[in-house]
C-alpha cells in the first residue's frame, strides 16, 4: 500500500511534467512558425518592390512616342545612306543589366503564382531585346542590305513596344497580388 501511493504522485508529476514540455514544444514551435512566416512575407514583399522598381525603370525606354514615325524616319535613313561607304547603320546602344531579377530569380518560387508568369514573360523579352541588340551592334547587320537591315530595325522597334506592354502587365500582377498567396 506504501509504494502505491508513492507511484500515484510520481506518476501524476512526471504526467505533469511530460504535458508541460509538450505544451512548451508546441509554443515554441509555434512562435518559430510565426516568425518565419514573417521573414518569408517580408522577402517577398522585399522581391515585389525590387522586381516593380526595376521594370518601372525599364518602362520609359520601351515606350516611343510614335513608333511608326520613328521606324519610318530610320528607314528613311537607312536608304539614304545605301550607296555610301560606310552605309547608314543606325545606332543600338548596349542593353543595361537587370540586378534585382538576377538576385531573385534563384528564388522566383517565393513569389505569388499569379506574378510569377507575367515577370518571367518580362524578363524573357528583356533578353531577347539585348541579343538582338548585340547583334544589331555587330559587323554582320552593318553589312545588310538596306531593306533587311530596316526589316531588322522594325522588328527592335516591336520587340522594344512589346516589352512595353509585357513590363505593365508585370508591374500590374507585383501590385494586384497579395503577399500570402
Amino acid at each position: 500500500m506504501y509504494g502505491s501511493t508513492l507511484i500515484g504522485p510520481a506518476l501524476i508529476a512526471a504526467v505533469i511534467a511530460a504535458l508541460v514540455t509538450m505544451i512548451g514544444w508546441y509554443v515554441a514551435y509555434q512562435r518559430e512558425r510565426r516568425l518565419e512566416n514573417g521573414r518569408r512575407a517580408e522577402r517577398i514583399r522585399d522581391c515585389k518592390i525590387a522586381l516593380r522598381a526595376e521594370i518601372s525603370c525599364h518602362v520609359p525606354r520601351w515606350i516611343l512616342q510614335d513608333e511608326t514615325e520613328h521606324v519610318e524616319e530610320m528607314a528613311r535613313q537607312i536608304m539614304a545612306g545605301a550607296g555610301k561607304t560606310p552605309p547608314f547603320t543606325p545606332f543600338v546602344p548596349k542593353e543595361t543589366g537587370n540586378p534585382a531579377f538576377e538576385a531573385i530569380v534563384g528564388e522566383i518560387q517565393i513569389l505569388p503564382g499569379d506574378v510569377i508568369e507575367p515577370v518571367i514573360r518580362y524578363y524573357q523579352q528583356v533578353d531577347v531585346i539585348a541579343q538582338l541588340a548585340e547583334d544589331m551592334r555587330g559587323e554582320r547587320y552593318a553589312a545588310l542590305e538596306a531593306e533587311r537591315k530596316i526589316d531588322v530595325y522594325r522588328d527592335f522597334i516591336e520587340l522594344r513596344t512589346e516589352a512595353g506592354r509585357l513590363a505593365i502587365d508585370a508591374i500590374d500582377s507585383l501590385e494586384q497580388s497579395s503577399d500570402d498567396k
